[in-house]
Parts: structure tokens; sequence; C-alpha cells
């Protein structure tokens, strides 16, 4: 009997695993051309690789796709068309602008398209868009060329606040409790490019900081929104001007804990093929017929 109630222990471990969710979710990122003042071309690849070879991630994702340069030119091109594929298809998909940039691909500069862009209608169809590095949205360097500025509009578009800012003030960001809770590698630096939290006051996007400045509680970096109309999510990572990071890059590993952490508890992008409650009575049964 007793050797019985182990294997069917082991036997239960492994049904909570197969059963409790299951890849769901498509990623992409974007590595292409840097602002070299922001993220050096170097660091950028690494990050993306670093993500994409993350065994977290590759359990996480269905699918993982890194695009480069020349894959980000216009909605016709390869990232545009992926974005496009992943907007409305029924599952909870992610994008990471890696290189910190917004090329034409998602939001053709400068603010052609303010509202209805690649990147909006992504968002507004409950998918995930986590950038790092600097200013979200702000500009491209497609082609190794610096594009036209979107500036602040950018950014304030694809939010809908009107007058979104991402301008530099506050001392060093200090990791809150969501902080360390969600990424626990979380160290205090000082953001150039953090979220004016009072400009989400009384709009449809809840914002939890996971880093706050020392001295101004409405600085915060990193962050992410989540809109309560729509339930897609933006992530402003680390928006530091930073070529090379000193040691381990948050970049890539801060990014890792973000999903594998928060967005795994909050997100969607693990579907559960069983509710809990079932597992739940299946323990129960196997207790009783110990």
């Amino acid at each position: 009997m007793k050797q019985f109630f182990q294997i069917s222990i082991l036997s239960l471990s492994f049904f909570v695993f197969a059963l409790t969710s299951v890849p769901a979710a498509d990623l992409a990122i974007y590595s292409g051309p840097t602002n070299p003042g922001w993220i050096s071309q170097d660091a950028a690849i690494a990050n993306a690789e670093a993500i994409m070879n993350d065994d977290q991630m590759k359990a996480i994702f269905e699918s993982i796709e890194n695009y480069g340069d020349g894959d980000e030119v216009g909605s016709d091109s390869p990232l545009g068309k992926w974005m496009q594929a992943h907007t409305g298809n029924g599952q909870q998909d992610v994008f990471i602008a890696a290189s910190g940039t917004a090329p034409s691909a998602i939001y053709q500069f400068p603010n052609v398209d303010p509202d209805d862009s690649n990147i909006e209608k992504f968002i507004e169809d409950g998918n995930v868009f986590i950038n790092v590095a600097d200013w979200i949205l702000y500009m491209s360097y497609e082609g190794g060329t610096r594009s036209a500025n979107n500036g602040a509009d950018g950014a304030a578009n694809v939010f809908d606040i009107p007058g979104l800012s991402f301008g530099n003030r506050g001392g060093p960001a200090v990791p809150t409790d969501m902080g360390e809770k969600y990424l626990p590698s979380l160290v205090e630096f000082q953001s150039d490019r953090p979220w004016h939290l009072e400009q989400f006051d009384g709009t449809d996007w809840e914002v939890t900081a996971f880093a706050v400045s020392n001295n101004d509680a409405n600085s915060a970096d990193p962050a992410v929104a989540v809109n309560t109309t729509y339930g897609g999510i933006i992530a402003a990572m680390w928006q530091k001007a930073q070529p090379e990071w000193e040691g381990d890059d948050p970049r890539a590993s801060g990014v890792i804990e973000f999903i594998a952490n928060w967005l795994m508890e909050n997100g969607s992008i693990a579907t559960p093929v069983e509710p809990q409650d079932k597992i739940a009575t299946v323990w129960g049964k196997i207790k009783s017929d110990r």
C-alpha cells in the first residue's frame, strides 16, 4: 500500500505539471540597429540571445523569434507581419524592444499613425509590449540611421494619454516590495527616463512600480501598466542611456524575471488546461485511498 501511494504521488506530480499549463504564447524580440548612446548593438544582440536561450523562456513560449537589421522596415516587413499575425489570434503574445527603439514595423515615424499603429492594435488586443534602454517609442534607428523623432508623442499616442512624459527627473530608483518580490535581482540605479506616475491618475491604466525614486515618489523605473479596459500590458524597464551595463545586464536577466515571475502570475501567456479545483479533487481522492 505504501509503495502504491508513493507511485501515486509521483504520478500526480507529473499530472499536475502537465495539466496546469502549456505554452500558449509567442515571443518576438527586436535587436536591430540601436541608438548607440542608449544601448550598444552588441549588448542588444547579447540580451536578445540570453532571453532566447533561457530555459524558462523556452518553456513558457511556443515560439521565439529574433528580428534584426532589415526585418523591421514597414508593415510588410517580417516583424510587421509577425505583429499583425499576432493581433487578434486569440492568445496573449509578447514583443520585446531589446534595442530600445521603435522600428516602422511597429510604429511608423514620425507619428504617421497616432491611432491604430501596429503596436497600438497589438496592445489593444490584450498583448504585451516590453521596452528597455531609453524613452519608449521615441524614434527608430533602422538601417543604422536615426529616424525623424516621434518624441514624447510616440508613447503618448499608444497609451492615449496626451502630454505623457518620460522625462528625466528624480534620484536613484530603489526597489519596492513588488520589485523585491517579482524582480529579485533588481538593485538601485539611476533611471534617465522614469515613469511619471501622476500622469496615469484617472486613466484606464493601472501601474505597478518595481522601483521608485528615493526623492520623488512619482518617478518609477522599472514599472508595468495594465489597461483595465482591454487588458493590454506595457512594461518600460531600465530606461537608461548606458551602452554597456556594468556586470549582469538587467535588460536581459531582469526581463526574464519579469516574464517568469510577474507576467506568468498576472498575464495569460500560459493557458490553464485543467482547473485547479479539479487537481485538488484528484489529490484529495488519492489521500482518501491511502
